[in-house]
């Protein structure tokens, strides 16, 4: 619940804030000094990359969190968030509850760079007006943005192994797991979950793209 509501209000103030500077003074002033406008679809994705690496500050922690309650239970373990954390913070400190970060911040800030560029890319050459335009933009810039997916099965692989004794490899960098997971699986693993993830980040830029902008 904390992840859901203060990370989306995190994203939405720091996207919509990048988003009204470049729109509406940034772009304004180019074109006037040198007679050359940002593109929408730039501003897009410029604002959505801003909004998205503030929001990895929030969510590296209980998505952390949330990855090791989930593989644990797999594993037949009983491991509470509380207890998670607690046993992170006391094995690693703070740092230990970014473990994975690079691949979070990666994934937060293409994710949310790729729905609102392409969502306003869309949205600039469909001949659709109102609210159907942007419902059919937000669907396709939501289904091309999971192009990312290798971040977040990255994210996974770093952050599920955090509360188990065999986890001596937290200082892995997000290339080197990458190299793991493609060695392990093929290349296919490091789509492991596109069109679920295709769905979830279609319903996502409908309600944190499309509808604030409607209203």
């Amino acid at each position: 619940m904390v992840e859901g509501i203060f990370s989306g209000g995190v994203l939405l103030a720091a996207k919509e804030g990048l988003h009204t500077i470049l729109a509406n003074y940034a772009s304004p002033m180019l074109a006037k000094s040198v007679g050359v406008a940002i593109p929408p679809s730039l501003i897009g994705f410029v604002s959505g990359a801003g909004g998205g690496c503030a929001q990895s500050l929030v969510m590296g922690p209980t998505s952390l969190v949330v990855t090791a309650c989930v593989a644990a239970s797999k594993e037949g373990e009983s491991a509470s968030a509380f207890e998670v954390a607690k046993k992170v913070l006391q094995e690693r400190g703070i740092r230990g509850l970014y473990r994975g970060a690079p691949a979070v911040a990666m994934r937060q800030a293409t994710n949310w760079a790729s729905r609102q560029g392409f969502t306003e890319f869309v949205r600039q050459r469909i001949p659709i007006a109102g609210a159907l335009g942007e419902l059919i933009s937000g669907c396709i810039g939501g289904t091309l943005s999971a192009w990312n997916t290798p971040f977040e099965v990255a994210r996974i692989e770093s952050q599920s192994g955090i509360i188990s004794n065999s986890a001596n490899d937290h200082r892995k960098s997000l290339v080197a797991t990458m190299g793991d997971i493609v060695e392990d699986r093929g290349l296919g693993g490091l789509y492991v979950g596109l069109i679920p993830r295709a769905g979830q980040a279609c319903y996502q830029t409908l309600f944190l793209v499309c509808v604030p902008r409607l209203l």
